[in-house]
């Protein structure tokens, strides 16, 4: 049964049909999870504060 399943030379159209949307949602599972991956490393990283009153500071 196994080896029916496997050989696509005999496939119609609603078995590639499925067959790609299937891949399709693997795909895009796995880039969403690589993208909350990044966005948490984002997140817990420590970020410096940027220093906006330079320029008051030399005037003095």
């Amino acid at each position: 049964m196994l080896e029916q399943w496997l050989s696509t030379g005999n496939w119609a159209k609603e078995q590639w049909l499925i067959a790609s949307i299937l891949a399709f949602v693997v795909v895009a599972t796995l880039v969403m999870l690589w993208r909350v991956y990044t966005i948490f490393k984002m997140a817990s990283s420590k970020r410096e504060r940027p220093n906006l009153r330079v320029a008051r500071r030399l005037r003095r």
